[in-house]
């Protein structure tokens, strides 16, 4: 392996993983971000999200391999990393200019001859193209490769799927099939040799891969959720249907097939979106059908809750069960407890919210201003006199709470489990389960 120096721009929760793990392959590696707070965290040598290990990974390689770019002056750096978590808006539509202006920060100033690009943030499919063409014209003696990866690293477990990834998808600008081979023995030294199998192909498929299977799993999303529906109506059991349907080999035991809510955050409903704009507004389009059919998926939760409340909900508490949009990450931004508690709370209901890790501070000061709920670091505090809980986020340590005592302590025992999550809970309490016909004791 030949070291190579490493600037890591947008070091968010994709960024700061990436950057450590090229550090920790045995490359020096410098982060940099555009925003204040992630600045400051990374001068103290702390990631600015929480993702399990990075802490403990990142304090390892801090000042021996991994830095923080302080000094702005023109570098002629070996490697660009593009990480940025792209931002979206209320609308789930890329918003690119923050990825545009650190581009072209690093144009003027940071991308020398021979310095590759890796493009490893989350763009529309034919942006690496048009960032290669503009650096070719404002750079004429640029003469290194481009670069892009579309990322898979699943939060909670981001560390293992970059140095164990199930494929690895390399997009690059060689005109022949051995250009791009020769390319991607450059990029395998970067990212450290990891040995598992490597597609190599243009930068346009490699953009449109990362379309295509979010688009996938939201379909398989859409698709289990549409199934639990019938099934609640037909007295078919969705869970048991689901574990069959795995048991094909067609199908596969990893399918993205759980009955319960939407999928959350913005990465799956962020590339649905791109491909919508591929369409003419007057054609039908698949992935506008699946984006419009998901969002309505909370409203199932309004719905068990009116009815398991009779419809009278003014005045009625609920206790929200997970405020981070999955487990083992602390990001809150796009997550279904928001989207439900605010349903809940236009019905005249008062939300409490419990979770192990949500970080609220990520949010803008009007958006943490006009959370839904309140957050209560208690359970008991919580689930006090409460009239329903409704388990949202599948925290393992919600399985671990004393739920005779908790249960007992609302004025009656109802949870609506979204995730089939919650096991054993005593005879006398109501849990309402998606694909499930009935009130299961």
């Amino acid at each position: 392996m030949t070291k190579q120096n490493v600037l890591v721009i947008g070091t968010w929760h994709l960024g700061s993983v990436v950057g450590a793990c090229i550090a920790e392959a045995g490359h020096l590696v410098h982060l940099f971000d555009q925003d204040p707070r992630v600045q400051e965290a990374w001068r103290k040598g702390q990631p600015p999200v929480f993702e399990p290990g990075l802490a403990e990974l990142s304090k390892s390689l801090w000042q021996k391999n991994l830095f923080f770019l302080e000094d702005q002056t023109h570098q002629d750096w070996d490697w660009i990393v593009l990480g940025h978590d792209t931002p979206v808006d209320d609308n789930d539509r890329i918003d690119l200019s923050v990825v545009e202006r650190a581009f072209d920060e690093a144009v003027k100033n940071h991308i020398g001859p021979r310095t590759h690009v890796f493009i490893t943030a989350q763009v529309p499919v034919g942006t690496s193209r048009r960032f290669r063409s503009q650096l070719k014209k404002a750079r004429p003696d640029w003469k290194a490769e481009f670069f892009y990866q579309p990322e898979n690293l699943r939060l909670g477990t981001a560390l293992e799927s970059f140095r164990k990834p199930d494929r690895l998808v390399v997009g690059c600008d060689g005109a022949t099939p051995e250009a791009r081979v020769q390319q991607l023995d450059r990029f395998k030294n970067l990212v450290g040799g990891i040995p598992t199998e490597y597609q190599v192909m243009s930068l346009e498929s490699a953009e449109m891969v990362k379309h295509a299977m979010n688009a996938f799993l939201a379909t398989c999303v859409v698709f289990a959720n549409s199934v639990s529906n019938v099934c609640e109506v037909t007295g078919a059991d969705a869970w048991d249907v689901m574990a069959s349907l795995k048991k094909d080999s067609r199908v596969g035991p990893k399918a993205f097939l759980r009955p319960g809510l939407g999928f959350a955050g913005a990465t799956l409903a962020r590339d649905l979106q791109v491909l919508r704009t591929f369409h003419k507004e007057d054609s039908p389009s698949l992935f506008a059908q699946i984006y419009e059919q998901n969002s309505l998926r909370n409203e199932w939760v309004l719905s068990q809750v009116t009815k398991s409340l009779k419809g009278d909900l003014k005045g009625k508490t609920a206790v929200l069960l997970g405020v981070t949009y999955k487990p083992q990450t602390s990001t809150v931004r796009r997550s279904p407890a928001i989207e439900i508690g605010q349903l809940l709370k236009s019905r005249g209901m008062i939300c409490v919210a419990i979770d192990p890790m949500a970080d609220v501070t990520e949010l803008t000061p009007s958006e943490a201003m006009n959370l839904p709920f309140k957050l209560e670091t208690d359970p008991a505090l919580a689930f006090k006199g409460a009239d329903i809980a409704v388990l949202i986020t599948e925290w393992p340590q919600f399985q671990e709470l004393a739920w005779p005592t908790l249960l007992a302590s609302m004025k009656q025992p109802l949870l609506i489990d979204t995730k089939n999550h919650i096991k054993n809970l005593p005879a006398q309490s109501g849990r309402v389960v998606p694909g499930v016909p009935h009130v299961q004791a």
